[in-house]
């Protein structure tokens, strides 16, 4: 399974995030920093990386 395709991760119970036009870039940054340390924690490191990378960009929204 290709997750950028599906849009949803590979662990069960874990719903994908979708980004749009009303939700805060403050939000943003929390939920993926929240699925990176989620994965992290997981041993899916290369998971938590794309997350990781994904909060790096809302965090410079932010500024």
């Amino acid at each position: 399974m290709n997750t950028s395709q599906t849009g949803s991760t590979k662990r069960p119970g874990i719903a994908p995030l979708h980004s749009s036009l009303n939700q805060k870039p403050q939000h943003s940054y929390e939920q993926y920093l929240f699925r990176a340390r989620d994965e992290e924690r997981a041993g899916n490191r290369i998971e938590a990386e794309n997350y990781y990378q994904h909060a790096e960009h809302y965090f410079r929204t932010i500024k």
